[in-house]
């Protein structure tokens, strides 16, 4: 017998009519009019306010965020970019050091060479 009444009790839950009754419609809805059908029925604030005022201010946030991300990451290619400039002039430098040193060591032994030959 209790067991009668347990499956009596569950397929009343599942009659079309008693879904009619507790949710207006036994039918499959669009996920829109359900929510808002549930916001009714939870007394909370109207489903229009609820579904778009979140995700817009977290759209903000991230938007927000993206823009700070994109700055800190502009900031450090500015400075990986002076960073190698500094580095190629001193490059520069150097070559122009070695060439100079090159010369000057050519010359000295220009001059050794004709002290020699005297």
């Amino acid at each position: 017998a209790r067991e009668d009444v347990i499956h009596m009790l569950k397929t009343e839950k599942t009659k079309p009519e008693v879904l009619e009754a507790h949710y207006g419609s036994a039918a499959p809805e669009s996920v829109l009019r359900v929510l808002h059908r549930d916001a009714i029925l939870a007394q909370e604030k109207s489903i229009g306010e609820d579904v778009y005022e979140k995700p817009m201010s977290e759209l903000d946030r991230l938007e927000e965020k993206q823009k700070e991300t994109y700055r800190r990451m502009l900031e450090q290619l500015l400075l990986a970019e002076k960073c190698h400039r500094r580095t190629v002039y001193e490059l520069e430098n150097e070559k122009h050091k070695h060439t100079d040193y090159m010369n000057k060591s050519d010359d000295f032994t220009n001059l050794l060479e004709q002290e020699r030959e005297r």
